[in-house]
């Protein structure tokens, strides 16, 4: 076992300098997605991720600010993030006509993660992918969660994803359902998104 896989990171909350990695990770994480649903709201001739950094960056409402990360390090260095939250139950009424499309399932999904714990984003930089840090940012994702009071913790995944899909199945997640994945411009993807859940209690 390398050094590497024995280095035990570091987690602390996301800070304001850190918006441009967080932006990076989060569009990371959501496969193109999030930095296509900025193009929808960027200023002409703004950059996509310069709209979502300073979302990342601002906007405390948001789910995604950069408080609400927790920043995985090893000797200082951004090595990777991951940000949840509890789902409401009962679910708030959508209105799925305002929503682009290609949202639909992922809300769906989300409905039917009510009261768990959602982890709504997770990646590491490529220079630290498979030296086993993940396990550590799952770990902490649930102590998080356990934390936040909840008994269960969810995710959604790509069923294309094939690498995350088993890296969760390993760390004893379970598919709980799935709705067909809906396309937009710029994305490849095909399949399913699944919707998977981990008991902590």
């Amino acid at each position: 076992m390398g050094f590497e896989m024995r280095r035990k990171l570091k987690f602390r909350i996301g800070q304001e300098t850190d918006s441009t990695q967080l932006a990076l990770v989060l569009d990371s994480a959501g496969r193109r997605l999030p930095s296509y649903l900025w193009g929808q709201f960027a200023e002409p001739g703004q950059s996509v991720f310069e709209y979502g950094r300073e979302k990342i960056r601002t906007d405390i409402i948001r789910k995604s600010f950069h408080k609400n990360w927790y920043v995985a390090e090893t000797q200082n260095d951004f090595v990777g993030a991951f940000f949840g939250f509890l789902v409401e139950k009962p679910y708030p009424e959508i209105d799925f006509d305002a929503l682009p499309k290609c949202m639909h399932p992922i809300i769906e999904l989300e409905q039917l993660a009510s009261g768990s714990w959602l982890l709504q984003a997770l990646a590491i930089l490529p220079e630290y992918r498979g030296n086993g840090f993940v396990r550590q940012l799952l770990d902490k994702a649930e102590l998080v969660a356990q934390e936040a009071g909840a008994a269960q913790i969810t995710l959604q995944v790509e069923e294309i994803n094939k690498v995350a899909v088993n890296i969760y199945q390993m760390n004893r997640y379970f598919e709980l359902a799935r709705r067909p994945y809906r396309s937009f411009p710029g994305s490849h993807d095909f399949g399913d998104y699944i919707l998977m859940s981990k008991q902590l209690i």
